[in-house]
């Protein structure tokens, strides 16, 4: 790949975020205008958002028309000269819609009348020269609108034998992986019986290895291998399939190109009923082919088979129940061999030399298993002399050497084939998580509300939140192995995502060259960012720099602890238009004085800093969305209560405090407020809070029960519930004015239950998919009335909420469980389990049963269960049996062990 490649796509991305700021900036603050205290600008105002709404019929019309370009013009310097300037005047459109509602939060800013009247005659000509600037993205805009008809600039491919063609390259990529005669196959064996392939790399040399084996082809005389590209045609896939499985001898290839769909699928049919056929459709983009595809290939009795590759997952779908296999990434030892023999196959052994090996597994770390990269990065270093120091320095430039070097830009080529098949929408989510360092574990809800900060998000109408739509954003990314699953919660969402190292190698190129993006993650890093849009410092000794960056910086993330208040207030000019700023874990005591001056700011992260309060001056951050402020804050400022488009409220062990917390009705459009402490004020006014989704609250009284509970039951939208009693012995929680709650899928509640019994409301949450409970004061075992209250309990936690002797887990219960933690039960002696019960459960944790003196003989039907941890004070006895005479109960289980 050469840099250049992923330029006019990355247009696309440009011209689809900028259309979706218009969008949201005339819906939220193009209604303000008309605003008695704006009735002075108002003219003014009116002028620019009129030529906002131009500039949005304007790119419209050019995403409509940018969409259209194949990807095989990649390469054509005329068209990427004129996407060039289709993004300098997007990003031209964004500085104009950023500045339009800086100056509508400046203006909302209560001043003194005297500083008012000072400040009128300014944003007048603020207000006129914004006005010239879009009228100069207009022009522009009808130039490069020119240009295309003048230079005769075409959208459709008119280069379909170009060797230097996406298609044309993928397909040259894919015909390499099946004609090498590789005997050094490195991979699990098992990997051979299935019948379908989806993975990331390594999927075509797999499939083309048992393809070309002579025993395949004794067993399957009719046999086609199809190469897909990523814009086909049904027709021509039909068409190439007939003319690969049929002989020149046969009459029926005679007229096979003037046939239509219809005819090419009922001759297909005709031609492999009889027959015992193979066909492989290797790497396929989408699903769009496969009906009419599925009703040529005929389901005889003869054992013909169909094998697809793809690397996205719901291509893979398409196959029959255990027909799909999910190629994994190389065991770190397995990674190793495989470079090994490429990179020293000039030697006798294939052994790594001494003096290279610290440098060579830094390497192979570096391509965490990657089959694709270990053969190509392999085989370019074995015609490099074997001293350290050359080594070294190619694994110093391994970015560059990426995009530049001709022997390793087909890598790139085949990484960035995904990143090119992206819907534009998709696009600038890919290249956000390139922010993150290497190796990070980027947090699902973090990455979705970041997202929705920087305008990424589309507004699909008022039945889904933007917050949804992310998620299927999020889960799309994964589907296209462009983002890796790395930790789930306890009922299989995905929680923690992290990008393969080479993906995020590709991702930071990208962005480079579109200035979506500048990472200083080197010490020497020179902190120019040309203007890049986003800055992550993710090294110490850059930040002396932050007076260079450009002035339409709009996201600044550090990764780096130590730092001053004096380089945020030095680079001011430059972050005036932040519309994210994270310092999390950042050794700050203070929150900078200017913070209070970015009206554009939609997400602010101090979390985990030392500050220990918050200033007023909070309140005019008008714009904010996020605000994490976990860590020390011991108490919020009632000026808190005036962001009233706060959507997410994290505060951990924060306080509201009294006057902030009569005020919290104004906070109407908060979806996540974790972790409040109770008072008698904002148990009250909760109920406001209706869109409330993510609710923790801490230090209930037990005379706050009937207001908090009523509150709670006016929450409808309500997923996760916490709930902690300020006390577990002395204060009950009495659930009583509780009523329905259809959403709630997690629910957590600490403190003694009223009666020691469960209530009755527990059975009005048919959606629940974790519960826990801590210190209930049950008298009896809950564990019936769960199973008939929660059909779809992934996953229980009890922990010293029963002081019963026994625990009964009777057969057909808890089908969907996964994991079951039961912890601090001094009474419990006995866990009696049933054939039959949790079919599903895959982690058991038992913590402080100090009672329980044997391993419960019913755990040997746990047959899906993969962890067994034990905790500490669990009895001594219990321990020795586990190790002697009851190992025979659980020898089943792969992971015995601690936590």
């Amino acid at each position: 790949m050469t840099p250049a490649t992923a330029r006019p796509v990355a247009a696309t991305a440009a011209a689809a975020a900028v259309l979706q700021k218009i969008s949201s900036a005339l819906v939220e603050e193009g209604s303000k205008i008309l605003a008695p205290k704006f009735k002075r600008q108002a003219p003014d105002l009116l002028e620019v958002t009129n030529k906002m709404r131009l500039l949005q019929s304007d790119f419209s019309m050019m995403q409509a028309f940018i969409t259209q370009v194949a990807v095989d013009r990649s390469n054509d310097t005329v068209l990427e000269a004129w996407m060039e300037q289709l993004r300098i005047a997007a990003h031209e459109a964004e500085d104009i819609v950023d500045e339009y509602i800086y100056l509508i939060g400046q203006m909302e800013v209560k001043d003194s009348l005297l500083k008012k009247a000072f400040n009128q005659a300014t944003e007048v000509k603020k207000w006129r020269k914004l006005s010239v600037q879009a009228k100069l993205v207009e022009d522009r805009l009808q130039k490069i609108a020119e240009a295309k008809n003048r230079f005769d600039i075409s959208f459709a491919s008119n280069r379909q034998n170009d060797a230097t063609s996406y298609p044309s390259r993928h397909h040259h990529l894919s015909e390499y992986s099946y004609l090498n005669d590789d005997d050094d196959f490195v991979g699990n064996a098992e990997e051979y019986n299935l019948h379908m392939w989806n993975g990331r790399v390594g999927k075509t040399t797999l499939a083309s290895t048992i393809y070309k084996k002579e025993e395949i082809k004794r067993m399957f005389v009719c046999r086609a291998w199809i190469t897909v590209s990523q814009n086909h045609s049904s027709k021509d896939l039909l068409k190439k399939i007939l003319l690969q499985l049929m002989t020149k001898t046969e009459n029926t290839m005679n007229g096979v190109d003037t046939m239509d769909r219809v005819n090419l699928v009922e001759q297909l049919r005709r031609y492999l009923e009889v027959r015992r056929y193979l066909i492989v459709l290797d790497d396929v983009w989408s699903r769009d082919a496969w009906p009419l595809l599925d009703n040529a290939f005929v389901k005889n009795s003869n054992g013909s088979r169909v094998i697809i590759t793809t690397r996205i997952e719901t291509v893979a779908s398409l196959a029959d129940a255990n027909h799909e296999m999910k190629l994994t990434l190389l065991p770190k030892q397995e990674a190793w061999t495989l470079f090994c023999q490429k990179a020293f196959s000039r030697l006798d052994d294939r052994c790594c030399p001494l003096n290279l090996k610290t440098v060579a597994e830094r390497i192979v770390e570096k391509c965490q298993g990657l089959p694709l990269a270990l053969v190509a990065i392999g085989s370019l270093l074995s015609y490099k002399e074997m001293e350290e120091h050359e080594w070294e320095l190619f694994y110093s430039q391994l970015r560059w050497q990426l995009s530049n070097n001709p022997e390793l830009s087909w890598v790139a080529s085949v990484l960035n084939l995904s990143y090119n098949d992206l819907p534009s929408y998709l696009k600038n989510c890919f290249l956000y998580c390139g922010l993150f360092p290497e190796d990070y574990q980027i947090e699902r809800k973090r990455l979705i509300r970041l997202w929705i900060a920087e305008g990424f998000v589309q507004d699909r109408g008022p039945e889904t939140t933007l917050a949804d739509v992310a998620a299927c954003y999020l889960k799309e990314l994964a589907n296209r192995s462009l983002l890796q699953v790395v930790e789930r919660n306890e009922y299989g969402r995905p929680r923690r995502f992290r990008m393969h190292d080479l993906v995020r190698e590709i991702s930071l190129t990208i962005s480079k060259k579109e200035k979506f993006a500048t990472i200083w993650d080197c010490p020497n890093s020179n902190g120019v960012t040309d203007g890049s849009r986003r800055v992550s410092l993710q090294k110490d000794g850059s930040l002396v720099h932050a007076a260079k960056c450009s002035s339409q910086l709009r996201s600044m993330f550090l990764f780096s602890e130590e730092i001053s208040l004096s380089w945020f207030t030095d680079g001011y000019p430059s972050f005036r238009l932040l519309r994210v700023l994270c310092l999390r874990h950042c050794n700050i005591q203070k929150v900078p004085d200017a913070i209070s001056q970015l009206f554009n700011l939609h997400y602010l992260d101090l979390g985990y800093t030392k500050l220990k309060e918050i200033p007023r001056s909070i309140g005019k951050l008008s714009n904010l969305q996020t605000l994490y402020l976990n860590g020390s804050v011991l108490e919020l400022p009632s000026e808190t209560t005036m962001l009233t488009k706060l959507h997410h409220l994290l505060i951990d062990v924060g306080r509201f405090g009294k006057s902030a917390s009569s005020k919290v009705s104004r906070l109407e459009h908060l979806q996540t407020l974790r972790s409040v402490e109770a008072n008698s004020y904002i148990v009250k006014n909760l109920g406001c809070l209706t869109k409330i989704r993510s609710l923790g609250i801490m230090k209930v009284l037990e005379s706050y029960n009937t207001d908090l509970w009523a509150s709670i039951s006016k929450m409808t939208a309500l997923n996760s519930l916490s709930v902690i009693a300020a006390d577990h012995d002395r204060y009950a929680l009495d659930l009583a004015e509780l009523k329905p709650l259809a959403h709630l899928e997690k629910f957590m509640i600490s403190g003694r239950l009223h009666k020691g019994a469960i209530p009755p409301i527990f059975g009005s949450f048919p959606k629940l998919r974790s519960l826990r409970l801590c210190f209930s004061g049950l008298h009896e075992d809950p564990l019936a009335s769960f199973a008939a209250m929660f059909q779809n309990l992934g996953h229980l936690n009890l922990y010293r909420c029963y002081d019963g002797t026994k625990l009964t887990f009777r057969a057909g219960w808890f089908p969907k469980l996964k994991h079951l933690y039961l912890s601090s039960m001094n009474e419990l002696k006995e866990v009696e389990v049933e054939d039959g019960t949790m079919t599903s459960l895959q982690r058991l944790e038992l913590w402080g049963l100090k009672t329980l003196t044997s391993v419960p003989q019913g755990f040997v039907y746990l047959r899906s269960l993969q962890q067994l941890c034990i905790g500490p004070s669990m009895s001594e006895e219990f321990c020795r049996r586990l190790e002697g005479t009851d190992r025979c109960i659980v020898q089943h289980i792969p992971y015995i062990g601690d936590p």
